[in-house]
């Protein structure tokens, strides 16, 4: 996602470049339609770099939404030892519908959807040669955020009750070009169904037009690779084994030979399938800031627990006195030393995991056999191989995707409970923000706020 400030620069320029005797006939920009402000193939590209600039902020997949889930899930693998209270409700499920962290999370979710669609809008304006693509990205873009709002703002799929539980509003369609907020509007929630199968829906038709290469963009990897998630997230497990199997095929990716090195990277590695972008000049490690101490450029706010180092050391994730491959130093994981390293959304192993519990639930063996996939994740880290069942490889998922934000998720789909709270819990769903409900009086507000 590099080069994306360039274009978005382009934009503001476009917008700012007139005279002043033109100036009373600009339309506000807080009015602005699609087909006013992108009128131009040029432009929707431009716009498009804006989804992925918003997309990656750190109240996003910059960082809020793995430290976010990571908090809720938190199981007694992690503690909270920052002075900020926003995380403190968080990681002691005793969140307030005014909490600032959730509220940027939904509001800015909700901005990339907007954007997102205010490119949809205007597609037939994207010259021949980028319409696919474009479209493509942009679909891919609407969908994730959709599906990352509707796992932390309602009840989870596995309830048995989605398409009776309310889900979140589904946003198919712009907004004025007012920075995305959908309280202007108030509009109905979704079910928890509805809003799963138009993230398919997207998903699917996006694998069509995004391109199998795309540099550091949106490609069909990475489409398929967040498809097999929201599949596995419904227990279509047919759906996430052959999206996974899919990924795995067009990335042509292989696993870094040292755990460590797989994370806290300055460019994407072997085994990135979908990572957020990070440089000096372009993009910010959220991560970073609260689970490294001061001397790698964070805050050291997180603090990983003694049982669950002990986990980990047993699961020989590089827990060891090298500081150049250790994955835990002290009470703290490597994995977001780097102020200025790539964030992993998506890596190879978690697809490997993905196709092996799916073909475990199926009795089939697409790609590869459930063994085959569990004891390639194993060997990498030195363990020997074992059998594989559905209960070993949700153990090597917990051990090898720790700290990536997918345990909280895990054990809803898997109905496990996290604390002693039910994996339904009302406390594990955060609030609809206070400023919505305030701006939409009937907006329904989740159970337990």
């Amino acid at each position: 996602m590099k080069n994306k400030y360039i274009h978005y620069i382009i934009i503001i320029i476009a917008y700012l470049s007139f005279s002043c005797e033109d100036y009373v006939d600009v339309e506000p920009l807080n009015t602005l339609s699609a087909s006013s402000a992108l009128n131009s193939s040029e432009k929707v590209i431009g716009a498009l770099n804006g989804v992925y600039n918003t997309m990656s902020s750190t109240r996003l997949l910059g960082g809020d939404l793995i430290f976010v889930s990571e908090l809720l899930g938190s199981d007694g693998k992690i503690n909270f030892g920052g002075t900020f209270n926003d995380p403190r409700q968080i990681i002691n499920k005793q969140i307030l519908t005014t909490n600032s962290r959730v509220n940027n999370i939904f509001n800015t979710g909700y901005s990339t959807i907007n954007q997102a669609n205010l490119v949809l809008e205007a597609i037939d304006i994207v010259n021949d040669a980028d319409r696919d693509s474009v479209e493509g990205e942009a679909l891919f873009a609407r969908a994730l955020m959709h599906f990352e709002l509707v796992k932390l703002f309602a009840k989870p799929y596995s309830d048995g009750n989605a398409s009776s539980n309310l889900g979140i509003v589904l946003k198919t369609t712009a907004s004025p070009f007012n920075g995305g907020d959908i309280a202007d509007e108030c509009n109905t929630r979704s079910t928890v169904q509805q809003v799963y199968d138009s993230v398919v829906t997207d998903l699917i038709r996006a694998t069509a037009l995004v391109p199998s290469s795309n540099g550091i963009y949106t490609n069909k990897a990475t489409v398929n690779a967040v498809l097999a998630r929201v599949y596995l997230q419904m227990g279509n497990y047919a759906g996430a084994r052959d999206a996974a199997n899919e990924a795995i095929n067009e990335a042509g990716a292989s696993l870094v030979p040292t755990y460590r090195f797989a994370f806290a990277q300055d460019a994407n590695t072997s085994e990135d399938i979908f990572s957020i972008q990070v440089s000096e000049i372009d993009g910010t490690n959220g991560m970073n800031t609260f689970w490294a101490p001061s001397g790698q450029g964070g805050r050291g706010d997180v603090r990983i627990t003694d049982g669950f180092i002990g986990f980990l050391t047993s699961q020989n994730r590089g827990v060891n006195a090298n500081p150049n491959v250790a994955m835990i130093i002290g009470s703290y994981t490597t994995k977001w030393y780097n102020q200025f390293g790539n964030i992993q959304m998506v890596r190879l192993p978690e697809l490997l995991l993905i196709r092996a519990e799916a073909n475990l639930e199926l009795g089939t063996a697409v790609g590869a056999t459930p063994q085959q996939d569990l004891n390639t994740v194993r060997n990498r880290v030195g363990l020997p191989n074992i059998t594989a069942t559905v209960n070993s490889v949700l153990a090597e998922r917990i051990a090898e995707l720790a700290f990536e934000g997918q345990y909280l998720h895990d054990f809803k789909r898997r109905q496990f409970t996290i604390e002693g709270f039910a994996f339904d819990a009302d406390e594990l769903v955060f609030p609809i923000p206070q400023n919505q409900i305030n701006a939409c009086p009937d907006t329904q507000q989740n159970p337990g706020y």
